[in-house]
Parts: C-alpha cells; structure tokens; sequence
C-alpha cells in the first residue's frame, strides 16, 4: 500500500528582518492571522490569500477551538466568521475583549450577513473591522494592513500599562506532532466512531514524495535524511489544528481530515501539494526535483470501522496520475504576480461556492419533502391493505337481487311472463283435441 496524506495549512512565519506584526523590508505582510471559520473551502480561500501576502496562518473551526489556539499561541489578527457551532463569531469576540492580555488582538468579522444592524453588533461586542461576504481581495488587504498598524500601536500601550520591555512570546509553531503507523491503527477507529456518532463527513488523504527512490541515489545518509526532514516539516506545517498527521512508511504520510468531504479533501490536497513546492527543495546546496503524489478518500457507510477500507481507496486514487506535482528546481524565487489570487478570482470563487451551498440547502429541503410524500403514501397504502384483508359482510339474497344489472333483471321479467303465456294455452289445446 502506498499511503501519505496532506492538508493545507499555514505558511510558515519568517523571523528575519520581523519585529511584531507589520510589513517587512520587501513588502510582505509579517503577522500571524487566525481564521476562524467552519466552512474549511471559505478558510483554504482566506488562507491562500494571505499566505500569499507573507502571513502565517492558523485554522479553527469554531469558537471554542479558536481560544484554545489564542492561549496556546496569541495571533496578531484574527478573521472570524458570524455563524459557527459552539461558540459563534459574537461571543468568542466577547469573550476575548475580557481578557486584557489580549487587548491588542485586532478582530474582524466576516459574514454574508447585510445591514447597519449587523455592523452595530459587531461593533459593540468588540470587533475592530465588520466585513461582508464575498469579500473583495484589495478590500480585505486594505482592512489587514490598517489592522496590523494598529496592534503595533495596542502593542505598545500594553507594554506601557503593564510596564513589561515586551509582550510575552508565544511558542514557536512547530506544525502538527507527527504519529507513527501504530499510533494510526489506534486512531482511525476512533475517528470513524466518532464520525458515524455524529453524523459528520471524514475523509483521510495519503501523500508520498514519489521520486524518493531515485533521489537517494545521489545523496548519502545525512543529506537522504535532511530531505526527510524538510519535507516533514513543511507537510506538518501546513495543516489545520484537528488534523492527525501520521507517518506511514519513509516518506509516506497519512492525514485525517475530521468534519471534511472528499470534495474538501481534494481541494486540501492539491493545495497543500502547490504550497510545498513553491520553494525549491534545497539539499547539500542543490535543488532537488521532488516528485508529490496524493490520493483522497471519504468514509462510507458501508466502510469497516476500522477505517481499511477507506485507506485502500486513498492509495488507489494515489495512483491516478492526474494527483502529481513536480518541484521547482531553481534558485529561490518571489511568487509571481500572476500566479497570486486577483480579487475578481477570490470574489468569483466565494459567489460560486455561495451558489453552491445555496443549491445544496434547496436540494435538502426538496429531499426532506419528497421523503414526507413518500411516508404519506406508504402509510396510505397500509391502510389500504388493511381494508381490503378484512373480511367482506354477508349480503341477503333480496340485496343481491338487487344489485344485478337491468338488463339481467329485464331477462329474468321475459323469462317469467313467457311461461306464464304458456301453462295458459296447454288447457284449451287439450281440450280441443277430446272434443274431436
């Protein structure tokens, strides 16, 4: 079997040439920026936008997981979405303004919902930016860099009240632990039992650097393990929090995808794939042409629990051709302007996955209506079946005479009047013939 999976994720945050959050010397923005959103295609959209710009991103799904990361590690701007299980955009907005260790948190939120009313919550639970959906790129980039100015500004004023040199630094990111196969035997039955429990999609996909056999043919051991050990940390690097990264075998991974479909796990994929290989992998001072190759699965109500099945159909879409990338081999290089999301791209993108989902809740709602037709109709059925089981009542014989056809009664009435006619003229014949 040949599994290794993948997710998107962040991109990794530089240190040179960075103090706080802000743009550095070639332009790029320098922060950390959480996106809080359960819809992972809005999250990859928002995240693949600003990776882009030089943030370094982290994902929740919703409130509760979001202020888990925010003590864990606080973000210098956090882009929340309205809407969300367990702890919604407001609340977790709320909830942060009372705690002053994060005061200088810039907060945006994001929602498809219109209207002063909405902007004036938002603004009185505690939000710095209101933002509507779909979002338009220039105007989400103007929003991020007024944001960073000022928490460099909020930054200061903590230092000052709180008499500190500087703000307490958060741990470095060092993407996500990586388990062993063992540890993914243990863990997938739970994931799928907890999955099937909750009625909610899982998928998984495998990733493996594909070339790995040719390319340890020019390297020796310390440099086959240091290209082991870039591509590991760049894979774990670019995950979401609640992701389970697992080593399956020597340059094969495999990642479960908890809450996404199989449609998301592609996009993860393919995304994750691009972001690995925008920067050469260098080894020994040379750039390596390595070789992605990924195959994405979703569970199946007809899938084993322990999740066999569904790896078998991650490897067998591994082998699809179509899911190769090939590295850049040349010197590092900027990311050029045409490969970067436009805003007309971005708002596109959002208007379709709207329509999208749009779609998808009119479906549910015509399905539930046709099931409620369908039960109508059985019971109607059921009935009808009772009825006619049931035994039919005795009927006289007057009744039964009585329902005959005319025609039938008109006949026997015939019949009647015909032998009447007869038993009268037998006398008079027989007389007739004595008298001769």
């Amino acid at each position: 079997m040949d599994p290794s999976p993948e997710s998107v994720g962040a991109t990794p945050l530089p240190e040179k040439g960075k103090s706080g959050s802000g743009r550095s010397q070639d332009g790029s923005l320098q922060a950390r920026v959480l996106i809080v959103d359960d819809s992972y295609m809005v999250a990859e959209m928002l995240s693949n936008f600003l990776g882009k710009q030089g943030c370094s991103i982290s994902y929740a799904l919703d409130g509760l997981s979001a202020l888990e990361q925010i003590r864990r590690q606080p973000p210098d701007l956090i882009i929340a979405d309205w809407v969300m299980p367990s702890l919604n955009g407001l609340d977790l907005c709320r909830q942060l303004r009372q705690l002053p260790e994060y005061a200088w948190v810039y907060y945006i939120i994001m929602t498809a919902r219109e209207g002063n009313d909405s902007m004036e919550r938002a603004l009185e639970a505690g939000a710095d930016e209101f933002l509507s959906k779909p979002f338009q790129a220039a105007e989400l980039l103007t929003r991020v860099r007024a944001g960073l100015r000022i928490v460099e500004s909020r930054r200061q004023q903590y230092l000052l009240k709180t008499g500190q040199k500087s703000p307490p630094s958060p741990p470095k990111s060092i993407g996500l632990e990586v388990g062993s196969r063992q540890d993914l035997v243990a863990r997938l039955p739970l994931r799928v039992a907890q999955a099937r429990a909750q009625s909610e999609p899982l998928s998984l996909f495998v990733l493996r650097l594909a070339n790995l056999g040719s390319l340890a043919q020019g390297l020796d051991a310390d440099g086959r393990g240091a290209l082991l050990k870039l591509f590991r940390g760049r894979l774990a690097n670019n995950l979401r929090d609640g992701d389970d990264l697992f080593c399956y075998d020597e340059g094969q991974f495999i990642i479960l995808l908890p809450g996404s479909t199989l449609a998301a796990a592609q996009i993860a994929a393919e995304r994750c794939c691009q972001r690995m290989i925008q920067d050469p992998f260098v080894v020994n001072g040379r750039a390596l042409p390595v070789q992605l190759q990924f195959g994405a699965a979703s569970l199946m109500d007809s899938d084993d629990p322990k999740g066999v099945a569904l790896l078998r159909r991650a490897a067998q879409a591994m082998r699809d051709s179509r899911n190769v990338h090939s590295s850049v081999v040349t010197a590092p290089h900027p990311i050029p302007v045409s490969d970067r999301v436009s805003g007309t791209e971005s708002s596109e993108l959002l208007k379709r996955l709207q329509r999208l989902e749009k779609e998808n809740a009119e479906l549910r709602r015509e399905l539930e209506t046709r099931l409620r037709q369908i039960e109508d109709l059985r019971q109607h059925h059921q009935e009808l079946s009772l009825k006619m089981q049931a035994p039919a009542p005795e009927s006289t014989t007057a009744g039964s005479l009585a329902r005959r056809p005319l025609r039938l009664r008109r006949r026997k009435l015939r019949q009647l009047c015909l032998k009447r006619q007869l038993s009268r003229r037998r006398p008079r014949l027989a007389l007739g013939r004595l008298s001769r």
